[in-house]
């Protein structure tokens, strides 16, 4: 989660027949493990309906979800401009019980324009993620919500938001439902992220530093530097966009580039592999009960990566938390059908993604 979370937000998914809250999900096969399972019965409801509500609380459902889409961008937005430079809420300070909290005084609708490029772009891959998860899960008819996103102060968050998560509310069948709606978000929020990053590094300066090694990009929130960790991807994209960037220089990012950094940085942390993130799914629906072994390795070397940054001890936390302190994950209904050579495939490709996405120390402030 950004926090994430994320950020992205980490999945819940049903074992069976019991409702499930996801971030990120799962796909049907016909038993042989490769395509689509039969569509709903004559006369059941369609797939992103739910089982009981009538008409009247669907529609309240619905001016929900847009709500807090509406608040989320409206949030990153102002994190936007605040990462630009300006201050479109013309913030105060206010003693209260001992401590100084900002406070917004009005809107200064002319200066939000500088938080566009960046709330709208970083929110367009978030939401890119969840309709992933959602339209896999419609393809499988695997009833789904539409995506529901958590605003955040913008003083507290330099994005704006917590994330976003879809609902699941159906079992899943078998290990390839589980590996298709699972795998979706990750790769479309990595395809989009990906060239939203290149051009945004073009449009990056290269910036005096002293500590460029372990922090080679540097963004300013609120006046404050914010220095930001690199991957085995994100080296390769600099070298290829800004060739000749020596030591003791860093990139001071373009909005655009940071937002297609927090995609990719997104896409790594519901990659990891535990129970109820993306990539606990995936690895589940590849590797069946030996999913749980290599979950908890991947929990004993976030121990020592805590050392390095702390968040990763956060994001352990928040992981078990949600998946009710289990590293396992929950079985689905048919656990001998798994996913053929196909989805083997993307699996693979999933995982390197993740290896080449991830960053041990990725932020500091």
């Amino acid at each position: 989660m950004l926090r994430s979370g994320e950020v992205i937000l980490p999945d819940r998914i049903a074992s069976s027949a019991r409702e499930v809250k996801v971030s990120r999900h799962i796909v049907s096969g016909d038993g042989s493990g490769e395509g689509p399972i039969p569509g709903p019965t004559a006369g059941s409801p369609p797939p992103d309906a739910d089982p009981g509500p009538g008409h009247g609380a669907r529609h309240r459902r619905l001016v929900l979800h847009l709500l807090l889409f509406a608040a989320a961008l409206a949030s990153a937005i102002v994190a936007g401009a605040f990462l630009a430079g300006t201050d479109p809420l013309r913030t105060r300070f206010a003693e209260i019980g001992g401590g100084l909290f900002p406070v917004p005084t009005r809107i200064r609708f002319e200066q939000l324009g500088t938080g566009v490029t960046f709330g709208a772009t970083f929110i367009g891959i978030l939401l890119a993620h969840e309709l992933g998860h959602y339209l896999a899960a419609r393809r499988h008819r695997v009833p789904v919500s539409l995506p529901y996103f958590i605003p955040f102060p913008p003083y507290f968050s330099i994005v704006g938001t917590l994330g976003a998560f879809i609902r699941l509310r159906g079992p899943m069948a078998n290990r390839s439902v589980l590996f298709d709606i699972g795998v979706a978000g990750p790769l479309v929020s990595f395809v989009l992220s990906l060239p939203v990053l290149l051009a945004g590094l073009h449009l990056s300066e290269v910036v005096p530093a002293v500590d460029s090694g372990t922090y080679p990009f540097r963004v300013f929130f609120l006046g404050e530097p914010v220095w930001l960790g690199s991957s085995g991807l994100l080296q390769v994209a600099t070298w290829a966009t800004v060739p000749g960037l020596e030591p003791g220089h860093a990139l001071l990012l373009h909005p655009l580039a940071f937002a297609g950094w927090l995609g990719i940085f997104v896409t790594a942390l519901n990659l990891i592999p535990l129970g109820q993130l993306d990539g606990g799914h995936i690895l589940y629906a590849l590797a069946g009960s030996r999913q749980r072994a290599l979950g908890m390795v991947f929990v004993l070397l976030l121990i020592p990566l805590g050392l390095v940054w702390w968040g990763w001890w956060l994001w352990a936390g928040i992981a078990l938390a949600v998946g009710r302190g289990r590293v396992g994950h929950p079985p689905v209904q048919m656990e001998e059908v798994g996913p053929g050579t196909g989805r083997k495939i993307v699996g693979w490709v999933a995982l390197a993604i993740f290896l080449l996405s991830f960053s041990p120390a990725p932020l500091r402030l």
